[in-house]
């Protein structure tokens, strides 16, 4: 099967497309390079307009976004009589007026990403809870789960004395307040707990397998591979009731109301007191995301929909 992969190919999307190469033949049109501004939109356009011999020579067009940089490829596709997967990270879905988050707060640029899911044959969401966000967009919306994943060997190394509490988050706009960082600080005030942004990924890790707690008090996630990571490294969840946050967790951490900060200052000095059972059973949960899982769940999507 031959599949051309859109996206900007850094951080996880980066790791889904190298899965995607260990069994599929796979071609690559890197954002990055073409879409990182709106500066780029020229270039970006004569670009993937001149990319269709890739598309024309895919069974599935498979796009990391549910934004602008999509359409040309969608129109491609459709050109072609391509199948079409689409991703969705999360923000083109939302709305959320109060912390300034989401492509549904505007009007073309919310329009643009349901028009998305309206032409693709299918759209790949991490949770049930954003397969609901989706359903609600666009009923006709061929809307299919399957969950992030985690390298398990993570579950299975050896673990350094562990203590203290930690949070993560990457670099985008307004990301402080949709992690809800300043909740955090207050939660934690008096304890040892520190927030780690941007670093190298082997610096996070360390960082997971030392620490005691892992809070992800997020207004909203679609899934949040960090929050598993963390698990895969025996911390303790505290998380909010948000959107995937539960789904990843189950019923091994505890689950707070988004924007308490006394519930979440008891979670977390609970969480303190865990015992080593309890970190085998955050580790069990997570061994449960692991990449066969994920793999198997894209065989049988691929081969459902090219066979269509």
């Amino acid at each position: 099967m031959n599949i051309h992969f859109v996206g900007y190919l850094k951080t996880f999307v980066k790791e889904e497309f190298e899965l995607l190469r260990k069994d599929y033949t796979v071609t690559e049109f890197d954002l990055v390079i073409y879409a990182s501004s709106f500066w780029q939109i020229p270039k970006y356009l004569i670009a993937s307009l001149l990319d269709w011999k890739n598309v024309r020579n895919s069974d599935v067009v498979w796009i990391w976004v549910a934004d602008y940089p999509a359409i040309p490829f969608i129109l491609l596709a459709k050109i072609f009589r391509k199948q079409i997967i689409v991703n969705i990270s999360g923000f083109e879905v939302y709305a959320a007026p109060d912390i300034g988050y989401g492509n549904q707060l505007y009007l073309i640029r919310g329009a643009v990403s349901r028009w998305i899911l309206h032409n693709s044959t299918c759209i790949i969401v991490m949770s049930n809870a954003y397969k609901k966000i989706v359903k609600t967009l666009e009923p006709s919306a061929n809307v299919i789960v399957i969950p992030g994943w985690v390298d398990t060997n993570l579950c299975e190394e050896l673990l350094p004395e562990k203590g203290g509490v930690v949070t993560s988050l990457a670099k985008y706009k307004v990301v402080h307040l949709v992690k809800n960082i300043p909740l955090f600080i207050e939660a934690t005030k008096g304890m040892d707990a520190k927030v780690i942004e941007n670093v190298p990924y082997a610096t996070l890790i360390k960082a997971f397998k030392s620490a005691k707690v892992y809070c992800q008090l997020s207004y909203t996630e679609s899934f949040c591979v960090a929050l598993l990571e963390a698990m895969a490294c025996g911390c303790i969840p505290v998380v909010t009731d948000r959107d995937a946050l539960p789904e990843v967790v189950g019923d091994v951490g505890f689950i707070v109301p988004y924007g308490d900060i006394e519930k979440t200052r008891d979670a977390i000095r609970l969480a303190l007191l865990s015992t080593p059972a309890d970190i085998k059973a955050v580790r069990d949960r997570a061994r449960m995301f692991s990449i066969q899982r994920r793999n198997s769940e894209v065989k049988k999507m691929l081969e459902e929909i090219v066979l269509e």
